[in-house]
């Protein structure tokens, strides 16, 4: 049976339950394992031995992730000759999002074979203009992704090439109405976690959980690094809700999308 190996990086858990999902499906054709790419492997050996490789990670104003635009800058040498599906996670829209990362994939020699964006719940927990729902609100926005998760995984399983997000307009519309706007503040917003030392209890949540050890107790209390990857891991899972990074307080902790297993 073929091999399809999976990388992604997820923050609040939206593309970790894309990821899974999608390689439950393509089990009947493929051989599958799933890596989450902040595990400190080394994934040579894994990309070198599969036939299909999924590529999996949400979007931040148009432009990938930091850790997931590393990652396939370390093994760009690996890219040559393989077969890649692109899975992106998005609140509204990305234009180009998926294709961010396929374009970098295509010119270290990959084919891009397969890429889609899903919709999947809103994790901007300390945002008051962009509403959090947690379980049962999120019934529509999982029905609609899970259409789409299975979709996509049947044109995989029929050889059926579709890449959305690689048309110039598309491409227009992430760069200019976002991805531009973004990268030129960047590295500047990697600072900008807040911690409210008057609710912080320094239980440490924050610390264990971050993917990119971007937070640190200081003198009993959470503090930032300057190396933040923008994925509201920390920000939701405070159980004070003492840290913010774009907004002024937390409104409501997005949960998660439920029923996700290892």
């Amino acid at each position: 049976m073929k091999k399809l190996r999976a990388f992604y990086f997820s923050g609040t858990g939206n593309t970790k339950f894309v990821t899974k999902y999608l390689l439950n499906k393509l089990t009947c054709v493929y051989e599958v394992k799933d890596h989450d790419i902040m595990s400190g492997k080394d994934f040579l050996a894994d990309i070198s031995e599969a036939d299909l490789i999924l590529i999996a990670f949400p979007i931040y104003a148009s432009a990938p992730p930091i850790p997931m635009r590393n990652f396939v800058y370390k093994y760009r040498k690996a890219w040559k000759n393989k077969t890649v599906a692109i899975a992106e996670t998005q609140y509204f829209f990305s234009g180009d999002g998926a294709a961010s990362i396929g374009r970098t994939l295509i010119k270290n020699g990959a084919d891009v074979a397969y890429a889609e964006q899903f919709n999947m719940p809103n994790n901007l927990a300390d945002s008051s203009v962009f509403r959090i729902r947690n379980e049962a609100e999120l019934e529509k926005t999982l029905d609609r992704a899970i259409r789409k998760m299975d979709e996509f995984s049947q044109k995989i399983i029929e050889n059926r090439r579709s890449r959305r997000g690689f048309n110039p307009v598309s491409h227009a519309v992430g760069y200019y109405c976002q991805r531009k706007w973004w990268r030129k503040s960047e590295s500047e917003k990697r600072s900008l976690i807040k911690v409210d030392e008057s609710l912080c209890v320094g239980c440490g949540l924050c610390v264990k959980s971050c993917p990119v050890e971007n937070l640190a107790l200081v003198k009993g209390k959470a503090q930032g690094q300057g190396g933040c990857v923008f994925c509201y891991r920390c920000v939701n899972l405070c159980p004070r809700s003492a840290i913010t990074l774009f907004g002024k307080k937390t409104v409501t902790p997005y949960k998660g999308v439920p029923n996700i297993k290892d």
